[in-house]
């Protein structure tokens, strides 16, 4: 199927940047995503260059041309930093921070989809027949520009992060801009079914009166165009994860690991540094189980991995350093004269083999966001800890799509300080036969369920909702 069919991607960011070596693919779930697609066939993936010249129109191993789009400084604050994370941002993560609502932000909003829709509707233009397939909240008006040009265009569009319930959408000024933007697509898709029914409420509340018609998961339009809904987990590639996990560069990372942490537990925390991540909550939750278990101290490790994210941002600023103070607070509190600290911090990202290192010797993962459309670690540990017949427990938030999937983990409520205090407890307790299962269990239905799979039904649906026009 994705042999032979032409995709142009649509995102925020090209995948790309500047290695030591030169030029190559980015990190992300995005790019990871969206790689078997477009290094199968001669498509184009059409993004913000991020402010960095020279970019190649190709990489090595990836067929797709790159389309970039400059974007000036103050578009960069305005339709970046403004609009899409401090107003999007915010207010589709059930507005757990106060959304701010500036018109200019909105402007400019406008204005870069523009720009991204006029580069994509050329890219379809010397590709007929292929896909348009648009990606999250950056671009949530780029369907609808596409479809003015090319009423006959399939696109298709995935939403990578939480829709928030109707009440809260409502906040927003242009809320019916926003939806009619999404329903330029044939095919809007979400992690989870809570998400796709919170979109049709949205609609039906916002849209109400303009001939709008909801049937089940489908929106009938004015024009009788007809858009479809659907739900569909993202997922990682199982198969790179399970060999990462035996690779010998990552054995050497674990006995070095092992070495560090001889004789302790290790608690691990991997999350890109957001508010939505419940880092905090974690922390003080970690700081009760010491409080209350003291024979722990000097036997359990918690080892914070936290991935930069918009540093130039005030709010994300002053989050690493209320970060790095809790921290230095309760190694304060905690660590005894010749005794290591019992929380470790790493403030950058690991590359592969050493993330599967920290994935392999981790006794229990905590996976605590406030909210998270799905949260790909979680799938990453327990594939790891599979592949090398390990006994990890994960504990999951209860508000992260991949609760759905991972029914077997331990699930909390990171609003919950005290309580995920004793979750963390009861996974520590659990047996390993238990934990054994589970994991197996997990890394099974991931498997089953992987990116390439994901990646083939996306582009089957918006392929056939196209060819029913």
């Amino acid at each position: 199927m994705i042999r032979n069919v032409t995709v142009v991607a649509i995102a925020n960011r090209l995948p790309v940047r500047r290695g030591d070596d030169g030029w190559e693919l980015s990190p992300g779930g995005l790019v990871t995503a969206l790689r078997p697609v477009m290094a199968a066939q001669t498509g184009a993936w059409v993004g913000w260059d991020g402010g960095t010249k020279g970019i190649p129109a190709t990489l090595p191993g990836l067929s797709a041309r790159l389309l970039p789009i400059g974007l000036s400084a103050a578009q960069v604050r305005q339709y970046y930093h403004g609009f899409a994370n401090a107003t999007l941002w915010p207010l589709l993560h059930d507005a757990i921070e106060k959304p701010r609502f500036e018109r200019s932000w909105w402007q400019s909003y406008q204005g870069v989809n523009a720009d991204f829709a006029s580069v994509a509707e050329a890219a379809l233009a010397e590709r007929p027949g292929a896909l348009a397939w648009v990606h999250d909240y950056q671009l949530m008006l780029v369907p609808q520009l596409i479809r003015a040009r090319r009423p006959r265009q399939p696109i298709g569009f995935f939403l990578h992060v939480p829709w928030p319930p109707p009440d809260i959408f409502a906040r927003l000024p242009w809320r019916a801009e926003i939806l009619n933007g999404l329903l330029g697509a044939d095919v809007v898709s979400f992690h989870t079914e809570v998400y796709r029914r919170n979109f049709l409420r949205a609609c039906g509340r916002v849209l109400a009166g303009t001939g709008v018609q909801i049937h089940g998961p489908t929106i009938t339009l004015p024009d009788r165009r007809v858009v479809r809904t659907t739900s569909a987990p993202i997922s990682i590639d199982a198969a790179e994860f399970s060999r990462l996990a035996t690779d010998p560069a990552t054995d050497s990372g674990i006995e070095a690991l092992r070495e560090q942490f001889a004789d302790r537990t290790l608690l691990l925390g991997v999350d890109r540094l957001d508010y939505t991540k419940g880092i905090i909550e974690r922390l003080l939750a970690v700081e009760m189980l010491l409080e209350r278990r003291a024979d722990l101290c000097s036997r359990l490790a918690f080892l914070q991995v936290a991935v930069p994210s918009r540093d130039d941002v005030p709010e994300y600023r002053n989050l690493r350093a209320a970060v790095e103070r809790h921290i230095g607070r309760i190694n304060g509190r905690f660590t005894e004269p010749g005794s290591d600290v019992p929380v470790h911090y790493l403030h950058r990202g690991l590359p592969p083999q050493q993330l599967a290192a920290y994935y392999a010797v981790a006794a229990t993962l905590l996976v605590t966001p406030l909210i998270d459309g799905m949260n790909l670690v979680a799938k990453e540990y327990v594939t790891v800890q599979q592949a090398r017949r390990g006994s990890g427990a994960l504990v999951l938030s209860e508000f992260t799509g991949a609760a759905v999937e991972l029914r077997e983990a331990v699930p909390c409520n990171p609003f919950d300080v005290e309580g995920l205090s004793y979750r963390i407890e009861h996974a520590l307790g659990l047996s390993a036969s238990i934990r054994r299962t589970a994991v197996a269990t997990m890394a099974r239905r991931v498997r089953a369920h992987d990116v390439h799979r994901w990646v083939a039904q996306q582009v089957a649906d918006i392929a056939a909702r196209g060819a029913r026009r």
